[in-house]
């Protein structure tokens, strides 16, 4: 017979840390689902499937206005569009005046992918955030500020979308000043 040994009861002092780490994993773990029930789904990433509705949604833009409205950096862009453009969503056009200028458009089959995938989960979260008191979005804003601080993670990449992906190796973040 085995003994089941209880569990070690938890300082009151560590409880709200505890629960803090709790939620965060919660919320770590909802993105990583929400991401791979899209790829699953619709055979789309997160950030494919925003940059796709907004290539959509203006009809025919450039890198730089898109990367502009979808707040992604040029060097991250390309290779969404890469991706896109792969999967037979969109369209790359050089200007015809100016041949450094490329156009990007949606394919028909991108047209269809954009009206049929959900919306981002970060659109969803910004909108239910969008729906507080002001008040209130500012505490949550300051909470997760102290804690990208406690996380040492000021300097990371930021993207306003809520994607998971995969991890890069350490040796891949050589030179890169991480």
């Amino acid at each position: 017979m085995i003994a089941l040994m209880p569990a070690p009861a938890v300082p009151a002092t560590d409880a709200p840390a505890l629960a803090i780490l709790r939620s965060l994993r919660r919320i770590l773990r909802r993105v990583e689902l929400s991401s791979a029930a899209l790829e699953q789904a619709h055979a789309i990433t997160q950030p494919q499937l925003v940059c796709l509705r907004a290539i959509t949604a203006c009809g025919r833009c450039t890198q730089s206005d898109l990367s502009r409205e979808v707040h992604l950096t040029a060097s991250t862009l390309v290779g969404v569009i890469d991706r896109l453009e792969a999967k037979g969503l969109v369209t790359r056009t050089r200007d015809q005046d100016d041949r450094r200028r490329v156009f990007l458009a949606p394919t028909a089959a991108g047209l269809r992918k954009a009206e049929v995938a959900p919306e981002p989960l970060h659109q969803r979260v910004s909108q239910a955030l969008g729906e507080l008191p002001l008040a209130e979005q500012r505490r949550i804003e300051r909470a997760l500020s102290r804690l990208v601080s406690l996380l040492e993670a000021e300097n990371e990449e930021d993207q306003p979308m809520l994607a998971s992906g995969p991890i890069p190796k350490p040796q891949d973040l050589e030179g890169q000043g991480r």
